[in-house]
């Protein structure tokens, strides 16, 4: 893919994004957390699908994978810590997809939907460079950072990390840190935003009343 065909398939990803009715929330699952050193290990995705003007789950339209581990590579401590957090190991990945057709599976799920994620600029990051590594492509598809989004719809309270928005709302989930349960959890979370969302859309649509809201945000940040 060349760069004016990839600029052109982002930018009509971008203008979709704000009237789509199927956006999905990712997580990603890594040896750890090393932008440029470390690899992809596990990706799962939940579709939310913005029926009747509230956001709607389903476990059907949902996707995991697990990635094969590279060849040759050695497990440092840090690494070694962080699979046994996730709980993906080396012969699970050792059955697991190889990371082109992996990948290709993950796009195929998405299918040109809006990529959420909690603290996205991760996920995003990591899926960049391993589409890119393995596909000769990066990531095409907009993304929205839930973390973010969180603290500026509610912005008295003061949780940071996803444990406490999960504590905060009640909310269970089957195996923290494995990429399925944490989707599946953080689009629980997403519904439960949901209304101050709409309230702070209004009447224009939500997707981009989140990212005016987020960009606000950011530019107060910098002028303060």
């Amino acid at each position: 893919m060349n760069w004016w065909h990839e600029w052109a398939t982002r930018r009509g990803a971008r203008r979709f994004a704000a009237t789509a009715t199927r956006w999905v929330v990712i997580d990603t699952e890594t040896s750890g957390l090393d932008l440029q050193r470390d690899h992809l290990i596990a990706a799962a995705a939940v579709a939310v699908s913005l029926e009747g003007g509230r956001p709607c789950l389903r476990v059907a339209d949902s996707f995991e994978v697990v990635l094969q581990c590279p060849p040759g590579v050695v497990l440092d401590a840090v690494a070694r810590r962080n699979i046994l957090l996730h709980g993906v190991g080396r012969g699970e990945q050792g059955g697991g997809q190889a990371p082109a057709a992996g990948l290709r599976q993950l796009r195929a799920f998405v299918d040109g939907a809006p990529c959420l994620a909690f603290h996205a600029a991760f996920d995003a990051h990591m899926l960049e460079r391993a589409c890119r590594q393995h596909l000769g492509q990066g990531w095409p598809w907009p993304w929205l950072d839930l973390a973010e989004l969180a603290r500026a719809l509610l912005p008295d309270l003061p949780h940071r990390h996803l444990d406490a928005w999960l504590q905060h709302y009640g909310l269970q989930v089957g195996q923290r840190h494995r990429a399925s349960s944490d989707a599946w959890v953080t689009a629980e979370l997403l519904q439960h935003l949901w209304p101050a969302w709409r309230l702070v859309a209004g009447s224009s649509g939500p997707w981009l009343a989140a990212q005016a809201l987020l960009h606000a945000r950011r530019h107060l940040a910098q002028t303060t």
